[in-house]
């Protein structure tokens, strides 16, 4: 299987997963990513440090990339930060984040979205709507789930010819905060 639709960059490193794969911060080494390709065979993990960087083949490429100080996730399309406190995966394309207490944070686009209401779900009640600087428009809602609150938001970001990206967060009590500070720190790179 080859290379996917996201990969990691900073450090002065780009880390190019290959299939289905989870990217995770490890405390083996400062900055250290632990990358895991989900094979039918069984997982296969290569830990990779930007202070020693090394491609593990068929899990993941590693070439020289941009020497900034934090990680960042980028595809064709955009660049954002990665939160700490998720880990990348590819079960959403092109990726998505998962997090403490179902946290997840997940992007579509760019598309159209001349009415934000339509990504109100039924059983969803409106808790804030805002603009954001660069006129990120959000939309937060509450709805319950399998009998337990929920909390979602929706974030638009503008792009050219009237377009937007998508970005939505969803999580359960306590984890809340963590998603919406993931998503807003993720958005501040662009």
């Amino acid at each position: 299987m080859g290379h996917v639709l996201a990969r990691l960059a900073g450090y002065g490193v780009v880390l190019v997963p290959y299939g289905q794969y989870t990217f995770a911060r490890s405390d083996a080494a400062p900055h250290a990513v632990l990358v895991t390709n989900w094979r039918e065979d069984g997982p296969a993990t290569a830990l990779v440090d930007p202070a020693d960087p090394q491609s593990a083949p068929g899990i993941v490429d590693v070439a020289p990339g941009p020497d900034q100080p934090f990680w960042s996730i980028q595809t064709g399309v955009f660049e954002v930060a990665w939160p700490s406190g998720f880990t990348v995966e590819s079960t959403f394309v092109p990726y998505g984040l998962a997090g403490k207490h179902d946290s997840s944070i997940s992007v579509q686009g760019p598309a159209r979205v001349p009415d934000p209401d339509v990504l109100i779900g039924v059983g969803q009640t409106v808790t804030d709507r805002r603009t954001m600087g660069d006129g990120v428009q959000v939309i937060e809602v509450t709805y319950e789930h399998e009998g337990d609150p929920w909390w979602q938001a929706h974030y638009l970001l503008p792009r050219q010819e009237g377009r937007v990206l998508v970005f939505t967060a969803q999580s359960r009590e306590p984890g809340i905060a963590a998603a919406r500070e993931g998503l807003e720190w993720m958005l501040a790179l662009d």
